[in-house]
This record gives structure tokens, C-alpha cells and sequence, in this order.
């Protein structure tokens, strides 16, 4: 090897050498990124037809639920009071529904979720033909 072609050599290897060193070093300079996200908490439901609600057992569809709350959220199904003997069934959870109060929480989740499942009504008895049924998602902590 020529005298310099072994200068480069050496000045390559030192300048790598420096490189690595200073890539290495901390010099005691540090940054951070932050941000709020706000709150998102929303129920829905998807794949219905709608058909009226019946006595027996009602498809209401797949319901979707999105909470980002660090604390959970629920889930209030909104129906008329009366209802005895009914229930909802949350993805194979049995809920009852509360005959004498005009709302239920069917979904108590303690953390943030996204999930589908299907909802199913039961009644035991004929429904009013004006039944209205609705379904409202809440944060369980502090909005943003």
C-alpha cells in the first residue's frame, strides 16, 4: 500500500473513530413532546334492519363501543318504564333491565375499550307500539 493511500486509511479510521465517540457522548441537552387528546367516548349500532320490537327475543344489531377515558366508561340503554321480566344480552352477558326507572347501564367498563358485540333484547310481555329504545356511552373520568 502507497504512503497515501495508508494517510487516508488513518484519517477515515480516526474520523469514523470521532463519530462513534460523539454519537455516543450525552451532552446533557434532552427535548419532550406532549399533547392532550381529547375525550372520546361513543356507542353504536351497526348491521340493523330495523324491525318493530316484538315480544321473545329482538336482534338489535352489532353495537359498537369506542371510550379512550383512562378511568372506563358505561354504556345507558334509554327504554320506557314497565319493563318486566326483560333483559338485554351484551355479547352473552345477561343484563336486566330496571322495571321501574326509564334507563339501565348495560356496560360498566373500567378501562378504555373498543369493542363489537351483539345486542339482543328480551321482553316478556307486548310491547307499546311507540316503544323507543337509545343507547348513550359516558366517560367514567375527566373530559378533555
Amino acid at each position: 500500500m502507497s504512503r497515501s493511500g495508508m494517510k487516508c486509511g488513518a484519517l477515515v479510521g480516526a474520523l469514523l473513530l470521532g463519530c462513534a465517540t460523539s454519537a455516543n457522548a450525552y451532552d446533557g441537552a434532552s427535548f419532550s413532546i406532549s399533547g392532550r387528546v381529547p375525550t372520546v367516548c361513543q356507542v353504536t349500532l351497526g348491521n340493523t334492519r330495523m324491525q318493530s320490537i316484538q315480544t321473545g327475543t329482538n336482534d338489535l344489531g352489532v353495537m359498537h363501543e369506542l371510550c379512550n377515558d383512562l378511568s372506563g366508561y358505561t354504556v345507558t340503554l334509554y327504554h320506557p318504564a314497565g319493563l318486566i321480566n326483560a333483559w338485554v344480552d351484551v355479547g352473552g352477558v345477561r343484563v336486566p333491565i330496571s322495571p321501574n326507572e326509564t334507563h339501565t347501564v348495560i356496560v360498566d367498563n373500567r378501562t378504555p375499550a373498543y369493542r363489537e358485540r351483539p345486542l339482543r333484547l328480551v321482553l316478556n310481555q307486548v310491547p307499546d307500539e311507540s316503544m323507543n329504545l337509545s343507547l348513550e356511552a359516558a366517560p367514567k373520568g375527566i373530559l378533555f
